[in-house]
């Protein structure tokens, strides 16, 4: 979805310049018009890419901006002060530089959210919304305090993650490593002990002896075959159809594609509940979650249930015709929906994957450490018969002599 800078103006006739998500114009300016604003010129403005050689913004450093922002209005200091006094306690220079833009920004009379706005590599969308809503409702700092915890949700599951992966990340790393050393330079060395015997060498034996020599002197083809799988895999993550079958793939994998649909439908509940509870509309909200599901499956499931929603249909009953959200989703939307706290029921279903996605990392982790180790036993043990099968053919041999 395009990217809108916009002019308005307020029914008091104040000036509001900003940043925005929309289809085109004139969704943009019905958009406005909810907010109690007027368009008066737009033009449509593409996000800056992010640079290979960028120095990233990590996601403590915006927890930190929040939380400290949040402090200093809550606690009545003006926000050009608070904004001097975060741009002195920055240590990171990409989010300083952004602050003191921001700052300068706010003295020129920009609101926050579309000073925030300009800086979409560091405050992505639903960030400079739920601070546009906040502006408008006047409840800023409970929004900041909202959005404090959900940066913290996504900081936490983040690290639960890593967390979890290190240990079968490590073991495959070694079992990686004790294969190359076994086939480069342990096997080649018993092979002309194995061939002095004279004995027919079993499959086993020819194959691991084939995969050693691959090793020794093909190393090179080796490489660049995995170079041309991750180049191959990047052009297809770069195409609108290869990252739908990429993004299709992950959530068809044995034990990962459960948690990584897990996670999206955790996303999707968060950014909606979220957007909903700080009173932006139904369409930009999930015009929001759309963009920060994270896989594009999902993702073209809640764009159908948008249309759908606009043109007058149930959410529940439009993300239940894409056939991807699962029952228990479509069963609270449907409560929300019909007693009217959609926002509540929406936090009901963030809980529920708040406790199942910890549970399921470590449920898959936990199964896949063992398949690691029990396949470093089994490639151990395939090289063991390699070279003693023929020892033993041998030995018989000299038996019947």
């Amino acid at each position: 979805m395009p990217r809108f800078t916009y002019k308005a103006r307020s029914r008091s006739g104040q000036k509001v310049d900003g940043i925005m998500l929309a289809d085109n114009e004139e969704q943009l300016a019905v958009t406005l018009r909810e907010m109690d604003l007027y368009l008066v010129d737009a033009g449509s403005e593409k996000a800056p890419a992010p640079s290979l050689f960028s120095r990233s913004v990590k996601r403590r450093e915006i927890i930190n901006f929040t939380v400290h922002l949040s402090a200093s209005i809550g606690a009545g200091i003006p926000i050009l002060q608070a904004f001097e006094d975060l741009e002195r306690q920055t240590t990171n220079q990409r989010m300083k530089q952004a602050i003191q833009v921001i700052t300068e920004d706010l003295r020129g009379g920009s609101n926050l959210s579309a000073s925030l706005s300009r800086h979409p590599l560091i405050f992505p969308d639903i960030y400079c919304n739920m601070v546009r809503a906040g502006e408008t409702s006047g409840s800023l700092v409970q929004v900041l305090e909202h959005l404090t915890a959900f940066l913290e949700w996504q900081d936490s599951l983040a690290s639960e993650i890593k967390r979890a992966a290190i240990y079968p990340a490590a073991v495959l790393l070694a079992v990686l490593g004790f294969l190359g050393l076994l086939l480069g330079f342990v096997f080649p060395r018993i092979l002309p002990v194995i061939q002095s015997f004279k004995v027919p060498l079993p499959f086993i034996t020819l194959a691991i002896m084939a995969i050693s020599d691959s090793i020794r002197h093909g190393w090179y083809f080796i490489l660049l075959g995995i170079g041309g799988l991750f180049i191959l895999f990047r052009f297809l993550k770069a195409t609108e159809g290869g990252q739908w079958i990429v993004d299709a793939t992950k959530l068809k994998l044995p034990v990962v594609g459960r948690l990584i649909e897990e996670i999206c439908l955790s996303r999707f509940a968060h950014h909606l509940g979220l957007l909903l509870r700080t009173g932006v509309d139904i369409s930009q909200s999930l015009s929001i979650t759309e963009q920060v599901v994270g896989n594009r499956v999902v993702a073209q499931a809640v764009g159908e249930a948008r249309e759908k929603v606009i043109q007058g249909g149930s959410l529940w009953r439009s993300l239940q015709e894409t056939g991807v959200f699962p029952p228990l989703v479509i069963r609270m939307i449907f409560v929300g929906e019909t007693t009217g706290t959609i926002d509540g029921t929406l936090q009901k279903v963030t809980a529920f994957y708040d406790r199942e996605v910890p549970n399921t990392v470590k449920k898959v982790f936990t199964i896949l450490e063992p398949l690691v180790v029990v396949m470093l036993a089994g490639m151990v043990l395939l090289i063991a018969l390699s070279v003693f099968i023929p020892f033993y053919d041998a030995l018989g041999k000299i038996g019947r002599r």
